[in-house]
């Protein structure tokens, strides 16, 4: 298996073998939905299935993530199986490509069945970077040799300017197209190298868009307008962005500024001409690259015309979103606030760059009553951490308890905790919820015909709980399916497993602020149960019988103050209040968490 986070070159690399070797190549992107006999059936309508039995016949099979977002889980599962059986006892190699979060899933189904390596591309180095992008140079380019030395400038600087990821970004695939594609435009490579230099021009991924579309904007003196101000108008690279994104996501074409009937079809001549042959497009309505479609998403999600047909489809991409949403949705550097409907684009965007072994989070937290002050507000907060380091990146955004907070079809380790708020799980056929996630609010929506809940065998945390206030609206036309030692509770009224409080109204909050403490306590897959001192000591955390319940944590030895963190140790959480994480987070208390919880109002309430 061949792991890569999402538009690193897997399928250029997977398509370069099979041209090399003469293997077969098979893209399920645009194939027919895989099922039980996809890989045997194929072979034989192939007409190579002798071949195949001879060990003289190997084949390359992308698209891992898009071939399980068009089908069931019991069918990917049965296409896997498939492909286990005709690839053992094999000496040729069956190799399947597919981003990080494919691969890990296959990965736990194939193993059990044959021996299963996984190989990951990387990102390019230094060197590997700037050969990449020099690449993409026209051969014809007069100043080809200041050309490069533009690349190489460029991408020193946008690797110093993204230090702390090392390569993940400066040697990211469509991060060099970019680059290749600014100095390409533009038309004295010698100046831009001098400006950059003098540290005249930032480097960043934004200013290389920006760059772009200015020099589209030079167009405009081709023209021979009748009114010479116009060129201070029109094409500006706002006005392009609305014009690509009205073209893909259908919306509504931007006003012109009055001028002359000979002027006005000039300008419409020249438009059809240059909105589809725009260096963001591949010659059709599809972005060229996929820093390109992040532009064109990230003003589409702007646009209060276009942001709805954005969310649906960007949240419709499941596990293969795009990672450079996130990095233009916030171009301006303005105030971070995250609308409740976007929450699960940006999130599955900032998955998308995971390599193996990174992990990444979401939290979102509001009050369980309006505030006078803040009213419906509510914080998000996303934690990402990399693979061997000790490294957590946490980025906070603010958001709101009002509309719909939308968390999409793939989910994967996500709390909530907004009581105030409508929460939407689906827009797709199948939804699946990796553990663990935990889901509380005022009204639960899940827009799904089918939902899978899946959990590893190595992953304590492995517990799926949903709560809402109100009765959940469902469209699940069958009972929830599990992979995995994982468990799945839901509380709403009506719900058969709906919790029983405890008479005594104050225990049952009090058993409600232990849940919240425990369960903020994830491991990021590190084994270290830390979290900052601010997040346990917020007054959200201990208001109420909050603070008596923290103290009575600490005091006995269940969370210890370490600088400014706490740490949580699960077996004197088991020893002392008999629970875990996964009772936790399904609220099911024991009488030893009941007691405990009791003792702590007694003692500092």
């Amino acid at each position: 298996m061949v792991s890569a986070p999402g538009a690193v070159g897997k399928s250029t690399l997977a398509r370069q073998i099979a041209a090399l070797t003469g293997a077969t190549y098979v893209d399920l992107a645009v194939a027919e939905p895989v099922g039980g006999n996809t890989l045997s059936g194929g072979l034989f309508r192939s007409g190579i299935a002798n071949e195949w039995q001879a060990g003289r016949a190997a084949v390359l099979i992308d698209g891992l993530d898009e071939a399980r977002l068009r089908v069931t889980q019991e069918a990917f599962e049965a296409f896997l199986s498939d492909v286990a059986a005709m690839a053992k006892d094999r000496e040729v190699p069956t190799v399947l490509f597919g981003r990080t979060g494919a691969v890990q899933d296959a990965w736990l189904l194939l193993s059990d069945k044959l021996p299963v390596a996984v190989l990951e591309i990387g990102f390019y180095g230094p060197e590997a970077a700037s050969e990449f992008a020099n690449a993409r140079l026209p051969k014809d380019n007069p100043h080809l040799g200041i050309a490069r030395q533009a690349i190489g400038l460029l991408l020193r600087k946008l690797r110093e300017d993204t230090s702390g990821d090392g390569d993940r970004f400066a040697g990211y695939a469509p991060v060099l197209q970019a680059v290749a594609e600014r100095v390409a435009r533009e038309g004295n490579p010698g100046a831009l190298v001098s400006q950059v230099e003098k540290g005249e021009q930032p480097v960043t991924l934004q200013t290389v868009v920006e760059a772009i579309l200015e020099r589209e904007h030079q167009k405009l003196q081709s023209l021979a307008l009748e009114d010479a101000g116009l060129a201070s108008k029109l094409y500006l690279p706002s006005e392009q962005l609305r014009r690509l994104v009205a073209l893909m996501y259908k919306g509504v074409v931007p006003d012109l500024p009055s001028m002359s009937p000979k002027d006005a079809q000039a300008y419409a001549a020249a438009l059809d001409t240059w909105v589809p042959e725009h260096p963001f497009l591949d010659g059709n309505v599809n972005a060229a690259s996929a820093v390109f479609e992040a532009v064109l998403a990230a003003e589409a999600l702007r646009n209060g015309a276009t942001a709805e047909a954005a969310v649906t489809k960007e949240l419709a991409k499941g596990a293969a979103a795009n990672p450079f949403l996130s990095e233009f949705y916030f171009h301006d550097g303005g105030e971070r606030f995250l609308p409740p409907a976007h929450i699960g684009v940006i999130y599955a965007s900032l998955r998308a760059r995971l390599s193996l072994g990174d992990t990444a989070s979401l939290l979102i937290e509001g009050s369980d009553e309006v505030d006078e002050l803040e009213g419906y507000r509510a914080e998000v907060e996303i934690s990402l951490s990399r693979f061997k380091t000790d490294r957590i990146s946490v980025l906070r955004f603010d958001s709101e308890q009002t509309g719909t907070v939308r968390l999409g079809s793939h989910i994967e380790d996500v709390e909530v905790f907004a009581p105030l708020a409508k929460v939407e799980i689906g827009g797709a056929g199948e939804s699946v919820l990796i553990a663990p996630v935990s889901v509380q609010c005022s009204e639960l929506i899940l827009s799904t015909e089918r939902l899978v809940v899946e959990g590893s065998a190595d992953n304590a945390e492995n517990a799926v709980f949903l709560e809402s206030e109100t009765s959940a609206a469902s469209s699940l036309s069958t009972v929830p399916t599990l992979h995995g030692s994982v468990t799945l509770s839901v509380a709403w009224p009506g719900s058969a497993s709906h919790p029983t409080a405890p008479q005594d109204l104050r225990t049952d909050e009090a058993l409600r602020r232990f849940r919240k403490f425990i369960i903020a306590f994830r491991s990021h897959s590190k084994g270290s149960l830390k979290r900052y001192d601010a997040k346990i000591e917020h007054e959200r955390m201990t208001k109420g019988v909050g603070r008596a319940v923290l103290t009575h944590l600490i005091g006995t030895g269940i969370l210890t103050p370490d600088g400014s963190m706490y740490t949580l140790h699960p077996n004197t959480l088991a020893d002392v209040a008999g629970t875990s994480y996964g009772p936790c987070m399904a609220r099911e208390f024991s009488d030893k968490a009941v007691a405990f919880a009791e003792a702590a109002i007694a003692k500092y309430a």
